[in-house]
C-alpha cells in the first residue's frame, strides 16, 4: 500500500474492512484511505486498529512523535482528510487487570 494504494477489488466489493496494527506505517494513508472507501459497500465499515506498540523503524514520523491520544487522532484525521467517511468513533480497550497494552480501534461508516 505504501508503493500503490490502489485495491485491486471492484467498486463497492466488500461489507466491512479491517485495517489491525499496520496504519502507524502507511505513507500514503489518506489515500488508501479513499481507496477502501471506493471498495466497500454503501455504509460498509472501516475499522482501525493499533496499540501502542510499534516497530519504530517502520512508523512514520509523525506517529514516533505523538503519544497515544495523537495515535488517535491521527487516524480520525484521515478518515476526515479522505472525505468518504462519517465521524469517527474511537474505542479504548484495556485487559481486565492490567494497564498496559491498551488496544485501539478508530472506525467509521463509508458516506
Amino acid at each position: 500500500l505504501n508503493r500503490d494504494p490502489g485495491l485491486p477489488f471492484p467498486d463497492e466489493f466488500f461489507d466491512d474492512a479491517v485495517c489491525c496494527v499496520s496504519v502507524d506505517y502507511l505513507t500514503r494513508p489518506v489515500e488508501v484511505f479513499a481507496e477502501v472507501a471506493r471498495v466497500l459497500r454503501p455504509r460498509g465499515r472501516f475499522v482501525t486498529t493499533f496499540s501502542n506498540r510499534c516497530f519504530p523503524t517502520k512508523a512514520i514520523r509523525g506517529w514516533l512523535a505523538n503519544d497515544e491520544a495523537g495515535h488517535v487522532r491521527i487516524v480520525t484525521a484521515y478518515f476526515e482528510a479522505s472525505g468518504r467517511f462519517g465521524p469517527p468513533t474511537v474505542d479504548v480497550r484495556v485487559p481486565p487487570g492490567r494497564s498496559v497494552d491498551p488496544l485501539y480501534a478508530v472506525w467509521a461508516t463509508r458516506a
